[in-house]
């Protein structure tokens, strides 16, 4: 019940920042979602993170999207960008693990 109160008030607030209904307006939130635990620090090969990393990596993913927008960057061309984000993270967390033990 909780998570589809949580999935109403979404979806009012995507309608209210779009002025429009339409079941695609939520699609690849999930790859931003994704990405911001991962560059806030949390493993993804399993363990802990932080609520104060995943806000930082909300904020600094955000940043990073707004760049791309007021650069004038395609969609496509943004869904690339962040993945190659996502990459370079998870590589760079599996080296500090290897460097580590």
């Amino acid at each position: 019940a909780l998570s589809g109160l949580c999935c109403g008030i979404a979806a009012v607030l995507i309608m209210a920042r779009t002025t429009t209904g339409s079941s695609t307006h939520g699609d690849l939130y999930e790859l931003d979602a994704i990405a911001a635990v991962i560059i806030g620090g949390t493993l993804l090969t399993g363990g802990r993170g932080t609520i104060i990393g995943s806000i930082l990596g909300l904020l600094i993913f955000t940043v990073i999207t707004n760049l791309f927008i007021l650069n004038g960057l395609n969609t496509a061309d943004q869904l690339v960008a962040k993945g190659v984000i996502i990459v370079a993270a998870v590589l760079l967390q599996r080296r500090s693990l290897k460097s580590a033990t």
